[in-house]
């Protein structure tokens, strides 16, 4: 299922990532030329096969995600949306950060991102 407001997206990511399932993050919320921040001080990955690689790292640590709050601003076709998530992880620290994502609007409606960084602030230090 394709997000059709921007928000969606953020709870669309949640849904397909506890579940597990890396095609339906590609195929319904990345661009093909997407940018991803895979972590603080790391190469930014872009495109669709340098960000599943990377979130496949992600899905691999078999963690549960859940969105404390989040937001969108939507400005036309485009939208700045932020979320502040938690990652709990089995035998691991809990992850915690808060994104800042932009999403675009796509010719059949839904939603998706064309710059993904879910460490949001953190990049900045």
């Amino acid at each position: 299922m394709s997000a059709t407001e921007p928000a969606q997206v953020i709870e669309q990511f949640v849904k397909f990532f506890n579940s597990g399932d890396l095609d339906g993050l590609m195929d319904n919320l990345y661009e093909d030329d997407v940018v991803f921040v895979p972590a603080p001080g790391a190469d930014i990955a872009q495109g669709k096969p340098a960000v599943r690689e990377n979130l496949a790292g992600f899905l691999d640590l078999k963690g549960t995600m859940t969105i404390l709050s989040g937001t969108a601003f939507q400005n036309g076709d485009l939208a700045l949306t932020h979320a502040h998530w938690k990652l709990e992880v089995p035998g691991q620290d809990t992850m915690e950060a808060t994104t800042a994502e932009v999403v675009r609007r796509q010719s059949d409606g839904s939603w998706k991102y064309v710059v993904d960084n879910p460490w949001g602030g953190a990049i900045l230090g």
